[in-house]
Formats: C-alpha cells, sequence, structure tokens
C-alpha cells in the first residue's frame, strides 16, 4: 500500500516544475512470488538512486519516496566523512515526496563534493529493516566568456565590425575584430548567487569600454555557419558534467578551464536580416545509475548576428572600411524578406533611402553636403558618412550625396556598388527627386532644366544603374505628362540616359570607389 503525504513547509514537497534538478526516486518495494502468482507477505526492500544539483543555478532536488508494508522511511544526506549534514525524514510518519536544496541543517549551502543519500526503511518501533544509499553530487557550473567564430568555405566567416564613436567622439573607429570575445563576466558567481550572462549591447553608435559584462553583436554573411566557443569554469568535484546549447549540436563532456566548441546546426540566416536569439545553455551531471542525466542549471545567452550578402565589398584597407554598425542595423531590418542576391538587395537599398530616410533634395543649388571632391574634378569622391548619420548638416542633398549614401550601405553589406558621374549640361526629361511629390523637368525653378553632371551608381561599369536621386517617368513619353513612377533599379544604363536627359548629350565618366570618413 502507498501512504498518504507528508507536506511539510520545511521539505519543499516534490514539484516536477522545478529546473534546478530532474527528479531522482528512492523508492521502497514490496517483492511478489514469482513462482506460484500467489501474493505472498512482501518482504521489506529499498531502492536509492543519486541527484545532483548546483544550488545557486536551481532551487531543490526533488526525491520521490514509496513504500510498502505501512513501513515509515529515514531519509538522510551525509558528507564523503559519513557525517550527516541533513534528516529530511526521521522515521515517525510516513512520506510520498521531499527535496533537498543543497543546504545543511543551518542552512548553510554545501560545498562542492560527493554525498551520499540515505534510506532506511523501518518498522512501527524504528527497528531498520532494510537501508540503501546512493551518491549526490554539488557542483557549481557556469561559463565565462564565449567568442563566435565559424567558416564560410575554407576561410573565417564573422566580419569585423565598427562603432563609428569610439570614446563617443565622431570619427574615432572602433574595431570589434573578428575573433574578438563575444561575452565575458567577471566570476560565474559571488559565493551566494549566479552570476546571469550579459544582456547586449544596444547602442548602435559608441561601443563599450570593455567586453566584459555585455554580449556584442557580430556580423557573418548570411549563408556562413556560425560556431560558438565557451569558457567553462566553476567547480565539478567528481561528477561527470556535460553542456548543451540547444539548436548547436550535442552535448559535450566539459571540465572547468575548458574552450567547449559548438557549431551551429543551420546557417546564419536565409537571406540577409538581423537574427536575435536566446541561446539555452543546459547544464547535466551524469550521477552513475544509468538514468538519464540530471539537469542541474541552466544559463541563457542574448545573441544578435547581423546577416550580411557577404562580406563588405570596398576596395581600401583598414579603418574606417568594415561594416559599421549604425548602417548596417537599419539596413539589415529594412531588408527583412529580401533574397539574397546583389539586385534585390541593391534594389531594396535603392528604394529605402529615395523614400525612407527623410531626405530632400536641394533644389536651389544642387550642392553636396556630405560628399567633396578632390582637386577641381570629379575623381576621388570622399564620403563624410559620421556627418551624414548624425545629419550635421541637416537632410537636404544632391545627386553627390544620394550615390555616396547608396554606395555606402551596398558596400557594407556586401553588394558591390561603384560611383559614376554623368557629364555634361544637358536638360531634363521630368523627375520626381528626392522627398518631392510632383513630377518636373525644370527642379531649380525655370531658369534651372538641367543638371550640369548627375551622380549615380553601377555594379557594372553603367550597364546597369542605381540612382537613389530621382525616380524616373516610366511611361512611352518621359518628357511629357501623364507620368508613371519608375525607381532607377538595375536599369540599363543606355535606357536610363534616354528617360533622364531631354537634350544635350550625357555620358558616363569618373567611374570609381568612393573614399569614408
Amino acid at each position: 500500500m502507498r501512504s498518504p503525504s507528508l507536506l511539510s513547509a520545511g521539505w519543499g514537497v516534490a514539484i516536477v516544475a522545478l529546473h534546478g534538478c530532474t527528479p531522482k526516486s528512492v523508492s521502497l518495494d514490496g517483492l511478489d512470488s514469482a513462482d506460484s502468482g500467489t501474493p505472498v507477505t512482501p518482504l521489506p526492500a529499498i531502492h536509492v538512486t543519486g541527484g545532483a544539483l548546483d544550488p545557486l543555478r536551481g532551487t531543490e532536488c526533488p526525491l520521490d519516496v514509496t513504500a510498502a508494508n505501512g513501513s515509515t522511511v529515514r531519509l538522510t544526506i551525509a558528507d564523503g566523512a559519513g557525517t550527516v549534514l541533513r534528516t529530511l525524514a526521521d522515521g515517525t510518519t510516513m512520506l510520498d515526496a521531499t527535496s533537498w536544496d543543497g543546504r545543511d541543517a543551518a542552512g548553510v549551502l554545501a560545498p562542492v563534493g560527493t554525498y551520499s543519500v540515505k534510506a532506511e526503511l523501518l518498522d512501527l518501533e524504528g527497528a531498520v529493516l532494510a537501508s540503501a544509499a546512493s551518491s549526490f553530487y554539488i557542483v557549481r557550473v557556469g561559463v565565462i566568456g564565449g567568442t563566435l567564430g565559424g567558416t564560410l568555405g575554407d576561410g573565417p566567416a564573422r566580419v569585423p565590425m565598427i562603432w563609428h564613436r569610439g570614446n563617443n567622439v565622431p570619427g574615432n573607429y572602433w574595431l570589434e575584430d573578428g575573433d574578438d570575445p563575444t561575452f565575458q563576466i567577471e566570476a560565474i558567481d559571488d559565493g551566494s548567487t549566479a552570476t546571469a550572462l550579459p544582456a547586449l549591447w544596444e547602442d548602435l553608435d559608441a561601443p563599450p569600454e570593455t567586453h566584459v559584462g555585455w554580449v556584442l553583436p557580430a556580423a557573418y554573411p548570411y549563408d556562413a555557419t556560425p560556431s560558438l566557443g565557451l569558457e567553462i569554469d566553476g567547480a565539478f568535484g567528481a561528477a561527470a558534467v556535460q553542456l548543451t546549447v540547444a539548436g548547436w549540436g550535442a552535448a559535450q563532456n566539459v571540465a572547468p578551464g575548458d574552450l567547449a566548441q559548438y557549431t551551429s546546426d543551420a546557417q546564419v540566416a536565409t537571406g540577409p536580416s538581423v537574427v536575435e536569439q536566446d541561446l539555452t545553455l543546459s547544464w547535466t551531471v551524469d550521477t552513475g545509475d544509468g538514468g538519464a542525466p540530471v539537469t542541474v542549471g541552466t544559463q541563457t545567452l542574448p545573441l544578435r548576428l547581423y546577416a550580411l550578402l557577404r562580406a563588405p565589398e570596398f576596395e581600401m584597407e583598414g579603418l574606417p572600411y568594415a561594416p559599421w554598425v549604425a548602417a548596417i542595423d537599419p539596413a539589415l531590418r529594412a531588408l527583412d524578406g529580401v533574397e539574397g542576391t546583389d539586385d534585390a538587395v541593391t534594389a531594396a537599398l535603392t528604394e529605402w533611402v529615395y523614400r525612407d530616410f527623410g531626405l530632400a533634395y536641394d533644389t536651389q543649388y544642387g550642392a553636396s553636403a556630405y560628399t567633396a571632391y578632390a582637386g577641381r574634378g570629379y575623381n576621388n569622391a570622399e564620403f563624410d558618412f559620421t556627418g551624414f548619420l548624425d545629419r550635421t548638416n541637416g537632410s537636404t542633398v544632391n545627386c553627390s550625396d544620394c550615390a555616396s549614401i547608396l554606395e555606402a550601405y551596398a558596400d557594407m553589406l556586401g553588394a558591390d556598388l561603384k560611383y559614376t558621374i554623368i557629364l555634361r549640361n544637358y536638360d531634363l526629361n521630368y523627375i520626381k527627386a528626392i522627398g518631392g511629390e510632383d513630377y518636373t523637368h525644370c527642379p531649380f525653378g525655370a531658369g534651372g532644366c538641367g543638371f550640369s553632371y548627375h551622380a549615380v551608381t553601377t555594379s557594372n561599369d553603367a550597364a546597369t544603374i542605381y540612382d537613389a536621386t530621382l525616380a524616373l517617368d516610366g511611361d512611352e513619353d518621359p518628357g511629357s505628362g501623364p507620368f508613371t513612377e519608375l525607381l532607377v533599379q538595375n536599369i540599363d544604363g543606355a535606357e536610363y540616359l534616354e528617360r533622364l536627359v531631354m537634350s544635350g548629350t550625357a555620358t558616363y565618366n569618373f567611374t570609381q570607389k568612393e573614399s569614408l570618413r
């Protein structure tokens, strides 16, 4: 027969939802005759299975107890020397379940080590009918740091990134390299409380002063397979500990001081996007009784992965030629769901800049706000991207600025664009300038119906054109109304000139990669 439960306030009776330790059972079995099939008086018998617990990561480890013959149970926890630390059941009343929180009778946390769980089956006078014991492990588990890596083909996959306001100074670039730690913490606990893994660093402009205490984002080509190296810390005693990262391969046997390597079960994303996820790190202990490993704690690691089209397409090396966090974060969020091709990414960027940046064309002077040219020609275009992100010169721009903006974002995401100049002095068909509401062929008023030059972008020496400065008239007569809006997304270079130019000669010149600052 099975006795009723004893619900004692000090025992924390078995709660299946407790996450600190998977329940392990203590059972007391009455044995029937196996020969005649006729029930006989059960012999007293007892069996104990071990358990494991990290008291700083979990709560209590439930122990299930079942008895027969109306007997009662004494249940104790002892250290390696046999000294009883805690009596969970004293043999005065039968019980169904109780639990241990890893503390002794005075409420002090037991140190890391191997303990014994002893169950004794008593008769009504307190005599021991049967007893059994098994091991119980106290551990301290945790990771103290981690680094994202990975491969793409035969090379490294993680892409270095830049915060453009190091020490909160514009243009003081702070580079997160492709093998920098993703996070670090000072210690896995303070002796009484487990340390949670850090939160994500959210500032897109300025970096943290240190990796310690934050999880930094990381950038990859979207089709790369990321890896994660975790620095194992804690104290395990004689326990066999495993660590599993959900979605990143199988459980691994680990020990303090190890650098455990995990590889994601999937590529970063299906296309350019921002991937945010919480990784669950599960710590388990094999108690050696042939049962499933016991979960002794979990940790949660927040990740933000920037899934680029591919590695950046800059021709220049060094700072500041790497993806800027302040640029790729909003760009990838705007592009989420776009196919992972150069044309799809660049077309989406063109529309994003034209429609959503809040920019307006300078219809008074047509002057650059953020782009300058070295010397007296159009060679060596330089884009003040830092100033643009802060809008230090406002939101009124010209074609040089729009071409610079589009090229910078595309190159940072891995879509190869160059800057090209259309010369010289030609009158315009109808266009709708960025920030404008109406079509006009005289954007500068009655006396200003042409361009002295116009800057656009191309991926193939002007065979096709992308232009975020203006929309063309897409019908059969671009020189008069009515008008059909045509965004300049991968338009044939010759067709672009036919739709743009009413009279005069226009040619593509000075195709180049701009420089950034």
